[in-house]
């Protein structure tokens, strides 16, 4: 016979017995209080900690899901929201609070930019009726310097605090590339620009590259055709969706520059059976005694070059009526190294077919004043950087160097202190003291009366020297600048 002990105790197929004694539960809750402050994403939801591209305004032509995940994540104002763990209206105040590591502002620099002050005051708020609040959008703001982290602190009327996470400030650069059609010389590859941008937390973003037409040399004369050129190219690119946070780095063969109607003369015997003539193209010999260094011929470098002027022969004690023209077909420019055959420094001249005298010989050229190495161009975000130099191939290390440097000049390197930059750099120099612009003369004696020599440019060690010296990083004096320079008007499109 079954037993009926547990006849009601229920099954899986039956419901559980009744607790026929009911006691009273009391819950207890403490009273109201704080209970987080977070970062906000542009979809509601919440971020603890966050990288925030404070050169960036808020527009979503910014926003890739990845590196800038949304539009919140772009500009210096902060979107934060605080919660209490109840219901109601409660008071409460937040403070933003920087890093003992972050960059420190002279009282100069903060009276030149506001954009390099972060928002030091406390402030007081009420939150609704359902014990919540997003802040007002122009409450808060920080700095303009990279690597600057930010903690916010909210507390309530009974001290209690919460904190968010780390805000960690970063820069975004877009660029774009525009490569001379048939032009195999550029680099592969700007990751040295890259990697030496990122240590400054500024983030540069390559976009697709585009064609531009062929130049084999910009020289004074050919910069409107140049720009023009590259302004067709970059219109059609994606940097133009990007802008103001846009630069464009365009590639050329040489970046010489020609100086016109340089003269040289030597003393010759001219006339049937006399030997050619052999002119070193050098400056004058000056007080010193020393030696000039020659200079290279307008050869080589362009289509339909000229490197002749005029050459002429005036026998002793004549004038100019009796000079003598010396055709083009009688001067043959001859290179000192032979390997390097378009680097001609000298002139041999056929005199035989003159009449037999003494005298002079007076020849006229078109030199190379200068190889450079690139062009920042002044008023836009156009970049220069050239694939050969010297008549030789420009390495990619090298041409990634330059940019470097060239970006570096768009950014306001090296600082001078004026406008809206940080302080002048203790290094700096500009063309009253060598190179055009304003440069870094680190590692060299800061009572130079110039830095353009070769020994300078052997003992230089900042990227911002004025010529090309091997250099990829920015020195000690110039690494606070950088972190520094505020970023947020960008440029104008060249």
């Amino acid at each position: 016979m079954a037993t009926t002990k547990f006849k009601n105790a229920g099954s899986a197929e039956t419901n559980p017995v009744e607790n026929k004694v009911r006691k009273e539960i009391r819950v207890k809750v403490g009273p109201p209080g704080i209970a987080r402050i977070v970062f906000l994403n542009s979809d509601g939801t919440e971020a603890n900690s966050v990288k925030q591209f404070v050169n960036l305004s808020e527009s979503d032509s910014f926003v890739d899901g990845k590196i800038v995940p949304n539009v919140y994540r772009a500009g210096n104002k902060i979107r934060l929201k605080v919660f209490f763990n109840k219901p109601g209206t409660y008071s409460f105040t937040v403070k933003c609070e920087p890093l003992d590591s972050n960059a420190q502002y002279t009282a100069g620099e903060l009276a030149r930019n506001p954009r390099f002050a972060y928002q030091k005051e406390q402030k007081s708020y009420t939150t609704g009726s359902d014990g919540s609040l997003a802040l007002p959008l122009d409450d808060f703001f920080v700095g303009a310097a990279g690597n600057d982290k930010y903690v916010f602190r909210a507390t309530d009327t009974r001290g209690v605090t919460v904190s968010t996470g780390i805000l960690e400030v970063h820069r975004l650069i877009y660029y774009v590339e525009l490569k001379m059609h048939s032009l195999t010389s550029c680099a592969s590859s700007l990751a040295l620009v890259e990697q030496v941008y990122a240590k400054h937390q500024i983030k540069l973003v390559k976009l697709p590259a585009v064609e531009m037409a062929y130049m084999p040399n910009i020289g004074y004369d050919d910069t409107e055709t140049f720009e023009t050129n590259a302004r067709s190219a970059y219109s059609k690119s994606l940097a133009v969706e990007k802008q103001p946070h846009a630069v464009a780095i365009a590639y050329t063969g040489h970046l010489a520059v020609k100086q016109k109607n340089f003269r040289v003369r030597k003393s010759a015997a001219v006339g049937p059976g006399s030997a050619p003539v052999l002119i070193t193209i050098a400056a004058e010999p000056d007080a010193s005694g020393s030696i000039p260094e020659p200079y290279f011929l307008w050869h080589g470098l362009e289509p339909g070059e000229r490197w002749f002027v005029s050459a002429r022969f005036i026998k002793a004690g004549g004038s100019t009526v009796d000079a003598i023209s010396i055709p083009v077909e009688k001067c043959t420019p001859l290179a000192s190294n032979s390997a390097i055959p378009q680097q001609p420094n000298a002139v041999r001249i056929d005199v035989s077919a003159l009449p037999l005298a003494i005298g002079k010989i007076y020849l006229v050229v078109n030199i190379v004043d200068r190889m450079r190495g690139g062009i920042s161009f002044s008023g836009g975000n156009l970049i220069c950087v050239c694939t050969k130099a010297w008549w030789s191939p420009f390495a990619p290390k090298t041409q990634n160097e330059v940019i470097i440097h060239e970006l570096g000049h768009k950014m306001g390197m090296a600082a001078n202190g004026s406008g809206k930059l940080p302080d002048k750099t203790v290094s700096w120099y500009d063309d009253a003291k060598g190179h055009r612009g304003n440069h870094c003369f680190y590692g060299l004696s800061a009572t130079q009366a110039r830095y353009d020599s070769d020994a300078d440019l052997d003992g230089s060690k900042c990227v911002m020297y004025g010529a090309t010296n091997d250099r990829s990083d920015f020195c000690l004096n110039c690494v606070p600048a950088v972190q520094k320079v505020d970023l947020s008007d960008g440029w104008d499109p060249f």
